[in-house]
């Protein structure tokens, strides 16, 4: 109401003006009047962003690379452009974590762990963490029902002054990495626009290293070079935007990736030979459908039908058959409905359900085709209890039903999440709990090396504090943000070893862990230069606090304690300096904490160059980048060394 007064106030004043003609007048400077929208239904309690600006300055190609700069995330990286990178967020296993792809789940619930390092980021407009949950308009029941979520949000081209844009990138790099992308959007009316996009890498990621031979830093080294890291991928998309009216809205999304990568081997002493394949194929659609029905009601529909295809080959493996050659095939059918009431303009009402089938088909690894039926419900409230108050809460239902081998199984669980948060201009603060638990995947169910068809769902308790301060200045702004938390994994799932080849899956172990998050955002402008920077400070604490084991107390492996990372960057008119690193404390590449099993310190310097150019026809751009500046060689997982320094040179040609 104050902003559509101040609105009637201007406009009237300009017509006042006009009409004394007789009067000298005289122009003033413009003034920009900044003003900050709260939005009842965008307060994510606790989370972090990278924009497209800042996946430009990090000099990264995919997603796997770009989330380890989000606060309290750790990627385990496998080494090599086609290594999997998966995400662990403040201490969890990465199957807490639900990825998000255009705010509908990408479902595996064959491992449960999705690959970051398939998708790039060439077509995407941000990625969004978000702990305990995010709190958009018409949530799906699965994105609720994770410890966190990370949103990969593409690109909708704006296309208010052409019908049509085109894009394409070219890059090189170090080790005979190539990549291309094309990008191409036409609004065919008003209401209808389309986009396509594909993009292409091949490299044979051959880096070198040094192999030591012992612990002590005399004992002799080697240098080799990385043998069977051969990637090729290509991933392709269609999308459709349709407004069919004022009220309702469509978008189709048709995407497809394949994937041919050679797994390089452990680097152990004598034997580092490896002819291990992965072979991925995933086909999937998704549609949206969004209807504001009248000013109290809203509806959102969302479809996905997903197909995987993964083989994996290991010829060199002795079991007696004459290697390992594995073909998994995944299916799933997925359908959200979701429905918000408004009956005041600081009360919401949500009611959300999602029901979906997966099915899996294994060569040789599992007697029978599992099958899951999920039905997942919640009912949620966004109340502004004052006007500095608001209160978010919900009751999440979870409905499990396996099929396998001739038996059945039926698992439900009811999941309360409370979130109080209190916004006074500059300042924030919230506190939130969240109960979940976690259904077992199918391979640890039903592998038959170590599957246990008996094993019991992880519960996850989470509590958190956060506290946040923004202010912007004439010329800069800044903000501070310091989070603590505490989390609680009971009826942890772990593998215990029978023999080198058979392990179990068993029920053992609790878990506790508390630690904080701080971030350090900072921007600046002094005439032509725009100077911005962000500092992300993790400190985690992960220890295995059950009495009877032998780890009593002692660190998760791959749960370092701190963790920094720095992206900064100095614009001035159409040149970009950006830097960016990254320092991850020691930790444990297994339970036993002790000296033989830690992994040391690293840190990781990268830097980069962006030039744009542009003409009345067409826009260039061209990027240089140098990562680990200072030929750092470290392991984010024992034994799979990272690259050490290397150079990407990429142009981009936009019409």
């Amino acid at each position: 109401m104050k902003n559509f007064a101040i609105v009637i106030l201007l406009f009237f004043g300009t017509i006042v003006l006009q009409a004394q003609d007789s009067i000298k007048t005289k122009v003033l400077d413009s003034i920009v009047v900044r003003a900050k929208k709260i939005d009842l239904l965008e307060n994510t309690p606790v989370g972090d962003a990278l924009q497209k600006k800042d996946l430009q300055t990090i000099g990264v190609e995919s997603v796997g690379e770009a989330a380890k700069f989000l606060s309290g995330v750790m990627v385990k990286d496998y080494g090599g452009l086609g290594g999997v990178k998966t995400v662990s967020v403040r201490g969890l296993s990465s199957n807490h974590t639900a990825i998000l792809y255009d705010g509908i789940n990408i479902f595996d619930n064959q491992s449960g762990q999705v690959d970051l390092g398939k998708y790039s980021l060439a077509n995407v407009g941000g990625l969004y963490l978000a702990n305990a949950q995010f709190t958009p308009l018409l949530p799906t029941a699965s994105a609720l029902a994770s410890a966190s979520t990370i949103n990969i949000q593409t690109e909708k081209p704006n296309l208010e002054d052409n019908n049509m844009r085109s894009e394409i990138g070219l890059s090189y790099g170090s080790f005979s990495t190539f990549g291309e992308n094309i990008f191409f959007a036409r609004k065919i009316n008003n209401k209808n626009i389309i986009t396509t996009y594909f993009d292409l890498t091949h490299s044979k990621g051959n880096y070198p290293f040094v192999l030591h031979y012992g612990l002590q830093d005399n004992q002799k080294t080697q240098k080799l070079r990385r043998d069977n890291n051969e990637i090729f991928s290509t991933h392709t998309e269609l999308n459709w935007f349709w407004d069919i009216s004022k009220s309702k809205t469509l978008k189709l999304k048709t995407y497809y990736y394949y994937s041919d990568r050679e797994l390089p081997s452990a680097v152990t002493l004598y034997y580092m030979n490896s002819k291990e394949e992965l072979y991925n194929k995933n086909l999937f659609l998704q549609s949206t459908f969004t209807s504001y029905l009248n000013g109290l009601f809203t509806y959102k529909n969302n479809f996905k039908i997903d197909w995987n295809y993964t083989h994996y080959l290991n010829p060199l493996l002795s079991n007696g058959l004459q290697g390992e050659n594995d073909i998994y095939k995944l299916l799933l059918l997925y359908d959200n409905n979701a429905i918000s009431f408004q009956p005041t303009e600081n009360l919401f009402f949500t009611l959300t359900n999602d029901i979906y089938y997966n099915r899996l088909k294994a060569n040789t690894q599992m007697d029978s085709e599992p099958e899951r039926f999920s039905s997942l419900s919640a009912f949620v409230v966004d109340w502004r209890l004052f006007k500095k108050l608001y209160l978010t809460t919900n009751i999440l239902h979870s409905l499990y039903y396996d099929m396998y081998s001739n038996s059945t199984n039926t698992t439900q669980h009811f999941s309360p999440y409370f979130c109080l948060k209190w916004q006074d201009n500059n300042f924030t603060s919230s506190l939130f709990y969240k109960n979940i638990f976690r259904m077992p995947t199918f391979n640890e169910l039903y592998y038959r090396r170590f599957g246990s068809k008996d094993l019991n769902p992880e519960n996850t308790m989470q509590l958190s504090i956060t506290n946040s301060f923004s202010k912007v200045f004439k010329e800069s702004e800044l903000s501070i943000e310091v989070s603590l938390y505490y989390n609680d994994v009971t009826n942890k799932i772990v593998a215990i070893p029978k023999n080198i080849y058979l392990w179990s899956m068993v029920n053992y172990g609790k878990v506790k862990i508390y630690g904080c998050d701080f971030k350090l955002g900072a921007n600046t402008r002094i005439e032509d230069f725009i100077i911005e920077g962000k500092l992300n400070y993790s400190f985690s604490r992960a220890t295995d606090n059950e009495p009877s084991s032998l780890t009593y107390k002692d660190n998760l492996p791959y749960s370092p304690e701190q963790v920094y990372s720095i992206i900064a960057n100095l614009s001035y008119k159409n040149i970009v300096l950006g830097y960016n690193c990254m320092l991850v404390d020691n930790r444990y590449s297994l339970p036993e904490n002790i000296t033989y099993n830690l992994l040391p310190h690293y840190a990781d310097h990268s830097a980069n160059i962006n030039y744009s150019y542009k003409t009345k026809d067409c826009n260039y751009k061209f990027t240089f980048s140098l990562n680990n500046i200072f030929n750092k060689q470290y392991e984010v997982i024992r034994s799979y060394p990272m690259m050490g320094r290397n150079c990407q040179i990429k142009i981009t040609l936009s019409l």
